[in-house]
């Protein structure tokens, strides 16, 4: 008896061992992962995976300045102008969050995160960080972020037997240097100034997963997975990529997410897409897209330059993207009880990808609810700010990820992140339904719901850890708003008609 116990506690320490030294690199290329990794030719910047096609050297001289493809591309210049793509290096919360990462991994994240921030910088070495000063020192170009020729000169994606977690992602994009030659989605393209060379990468989602699949070098855990998210969709099983709605104007993402479509079946119905990709263009395309790259980020835009017209522009039209997202659906019931309960069934009809989506343990989602009696007295209440302009997420619904560091302890930090322990958010062409129960105190007759479902990039909280107590408020954006009143005369609950004057009213305020 004894001899079989030690024989099973053998057994069982053999498998703890190696369950417990094979749990953390679940799902990691080991040959890849790791912040330690030496530079090779063949591997230049570790830990991001991006490269230059032939492991060339990068001068500042193998990129354009923006303001020279404007010259015959001002439609593309103007759309990329205020964009977070021109934005991604000098955003301010990207910088603050950058320096509290740099801090805590003695600078081991840089290139990481500047791979993607400033992949001129990182390319050609003029942009680095001082520990001493904790300051930035960056070339002109290097801060211009994501520049027309980043990614038009992105000659393929780096094979995913190379990558972290053989998975496209964490920059991994192979970048030409020495050609100057453009490559895009257009298979008849031709210049004066440039060579051209048509690229089946950009017209494909891979192009943009490089960035927007962000996995932790160390331990595997997806930090962003936007690409992920969209892989497993509706969208991609109709081939509708990522460039089809965010490089398009709102009112073509729209029809492409009711029709789940692609935007060429109907070009010439609700928008005038077709036309020439250049001044000099002689050929006309069916598909000329804009280059405003705009997805949910209302803030940093409009923030950073609030005088700036084309920047406000972008804000404004994030939030349209956002209030074409979701579908909010509420019904009232009368319980056997005589509790009440009101159903909130939250639809992502217009996004590719979960909402939220990027960081979603930093950006909110959540459903604010009131309910009141014809008196005006507060019935139930949910999802309301407090003075600190923050809510309590234990008592109010919210779509996001919560994630934690090695110590178990919650985390928003990227760099610090060891497992996403719970994930509320809402797949594309998903819902999430949530029941709230409430009593009439008051024997009213008529009951007053209000539902919104509001959008922030960040908590005031995270604003003020980064940016100190002279941090903007975090503007909170209205998604989607339920506001109905019910009345019971006749022993059932129906939903009180609106008069003219009250609707006008209403979209007035609205």
């Amino acid at each position: 008896m004894r001899k079989n116990l030690l024989k099973l506690l053998s057994i069982t320490v053999l498998l703890l061992t190696f369950g417990n030294s094979n749990a953390i690199n679940v799902g990691v290329n080991l040959k890849a992962a790791g912040y330690d990794i030496e530079p090779t030719p063949e591997r230049q910047f570790p830990p991001s995976m991006l490269r230059t096609k032939n492991n060339s050297h990068a001068t500042l001289d193998s990129f354009e300045n923006p303001e020279t493809c404007a010259g015959c591309h001002p439609k593309q210049y103007e759309g990329w102008r205020g964009s977070m793509h021109s934005n991604s290096w000098n955003d301010p919360i990207f910088q603050a969050e950058f320096k509290k990462g740099l801090n805590a991994t003695d600078g081991k994240i840089f290139n990481l995160c500047a791979g993607c921030h400033s992949p001129i910088g990182v390319l050609t070495g003029t942009v680095s960080w001082d520990k001493k000063t904790n300051e930035f020192s960056v070339s002109e170009k290097a801060a211009r972020g994501v520049t027309c020729d980043v990614c038009h000169s992105i000659s393929g994606a780096v094979p995913l037997a190379d990558t972290v977690s053989s998975e496209h992602g964490n920059g991994s994009h192979i970048i030409d240097v020495d050609t100057h030659i453009k490559y895009g989605p257009l298979k008849n393209s031709k210049s004066p100034y440039h060579e051209t060379q048509y690229s089946e990468l950009h017209t494909k989602a891979n192009l943009c997963a490089s960035c927007h699949n962000i996995i932790h070098p160390e331990n595997g855990v997806g930090v962003e997975r936007t690409y992920d998210e969209w892989r497993t969709s509706a969208y991609a099983q109709n081939e509708i990529v990522c460039q089809d709605c965010h490089m398009n104007s709102v009112e073509v993402a729209i029809q492409i997410a009711k029709t789940l479509k692609r935007p060429e079946t109907f070009v010439n119905q609700k928008a005038r897409l077709d036309g020439k990709a250049s001044t000099l263009g002689t050929e006309k395309h069916s598909v000329v897209h804009l280059h405003e790259f705009v997805g949910g980020n209302a803030i940093i835009s409009a923030i950073m330059e609030p005088k700036n017209l084309r920047k406000r522009q972008h804000a404004d039209i994030a939030r349209k993207r956002l209030a074409h997202a979701t579908e909010l659906k509420v019904d009232l019931n009368q319980r056997s009880d005589d509790l009440f309960e009101i159903d909130v069934d939250v639809h992502n009809v217009g996004a590719g990808h979960n909402l939220p989506t990027s960081l979603t343990q930093v950006r909110h989602i959540w459903i604010e609810a009131t309910i009141t009696d014809d008196e005006g007295n507060v019935l139930f209440e949910t999802g309301k700010l407090d003075s600190h302009h923050d809510f309590d997420e234990e008592k109010t619904v919210v779509f996001k990820t919560w994630a934690v560091d090695k110590d178990g302890n919650d985390t928003h930090d990227p760099w610090a992140i060891t497992a996403i322990v719970r994930d509320t958010t809402i797949p594309p062409k998903g819902h999430s339904k949530h029941n709230f129960v409430f009593a009439n105190k008051h024997n009213s007759k008529k009951l007053n719901i209000d539902v919104k479902l509001n959008y922030r990039s960040a908590s005031q909280h995270v604003a003020e850890d980064l940016l100190g107590h002279d941090a903007p408020i975090m503007p909170v954006i209205k998604m989607n708003h339920f506001s109905k009143s019910f009345t019971n005369s006749t022993g059932e609950w129906k939903e009180e008609v609106k008069s003219y004057k009250s609707l006008e009213a209403e979209i007035e305020n609205n």
